[in-house]
């Protein structure tokens, strides 16, 4: 009776772990391409001011202490550390990723980074 219950086991296993390699190549194509956008709903995107396009911003609109050039690409929060990445992880937004045109009131540039 227990070489039955541990052959089940086994095979409990065995569908599982077959299951587990057979999506890992799906998991990393989608990391390869790149994540979700962080959404403008999300409540910590909104604290931060975050803005998808900081060049469409202007007057009133553009944030009070923004300088020509400061954008998430060259900032030392975004991810992609060369700045030519479109879109990538930010440090601060965990929500998603954010893209290299936006901006946010939490900006500080990378060391290195040109304005």
């Amino acid at each position: 009776m227990e070489k039955n219950n541990s052959r089940r086991v086994f095979l409990r296993a065995l569908v599982f772990g077959v299951g587990a390699i057979a999506l890992s190549p799906v998991i990393r194509l989608k990391n390869a391409l790149g994540g979700e956008l962080a959404k403008p709903t999300d409540p910590l995107v909104k604290a931060l001011g975050y803005v998808e396009n900081v060049g469409k911003l202007k007057g009133a609109l553009a944030p009070k202490d923004h300088k020509k050039g400061t954008k998430c690409s060259n900032c030392q929060f975004y991810g992609d550390t060369t700045g030519k990445a479109p879109q990538a992880k930010c440090q601060l937004i965990t929500s998603g990723e954010v893209l290299g045109t936006g901006l946010c009131r939490s900006y500080s540039q990378r060391p290195g980074a040109k304005v």
